[in-house]
């Protein structure tokens, strides 16, 4: 009986062995890639320079604004009553102008970046995946954002048997 569960023990060992073996992970700093590559390098020089042309017509109407409230800060107790009140409200009008371009800023800079970077992306993954299959790489990590960047795409997916299990369609 000790030879039987022994021996068993000994493929046991050997078949995890085996199994371990055919498994290869590797890891990769995607910042570390993206930082050099010369796309990459464009996307931002080029983000900064929208960036600066926003923040530019952004403060040509915030002077705009100081100088209607100075205006109105000067003048407006000698202003006819109905005039004051057209001037505050036109006044009010560019400050929610001024807030809506700020948010609006910040919103268009994001999709040029989301666009811009796709691009870069993809040719990044597809190069990891090149990487990937020549050296016969099961995994591939990226320790910049703690996520896979490689997988192979028939093997190992269980999300179907999981949620089988728990009885979920």
């Amino acid at each position: 009986m000790k030879k039987i569960s022994g021996l068993a023990l000994l493929f046991f060992v050997l078949c995890s062995l085996t199994l371990s073996a055919q498994q290869k992970y590797g890891h990769i700093n995607s910042t570390e890639i993206l930082d050099v590559m010369p796309e990459y390098k464009q996307m931002k020089a080029s983000l900064q320079r929208k960036q600066k042309e926003q923040e530019g017509k952004l403060r040509g109407m915030y002077t705009e604004y100081e100088k209607q409230s100075k205006e109105l800060n000067e003048f407006g107790a000698a202003m006819m009553e109905a005039v004051r009140e057209e001037q505050m409200m036109e006044l009010d009008s560019l400050g929610q102008a001024i807030q809506a371009y700020e948010a609006g800023i910040e919103e268009e800079i994001q999709r040029l970046q989301f666009k811009l970077i796709k691009p870069i992306n993809d040719k990044y993954i597809k190069i990891v995946d090149i990487v990937a299959k020549e050296n016969n790489y099961t995994y591939i990590f990226d320790i910049a954002t703690g996520s896979v960047v490689y997988y192979p795409e028939n093997t190992g997916e269980i999300t179907g048997l999981v949620k089988n299990k728990m009885g979920i369609n």
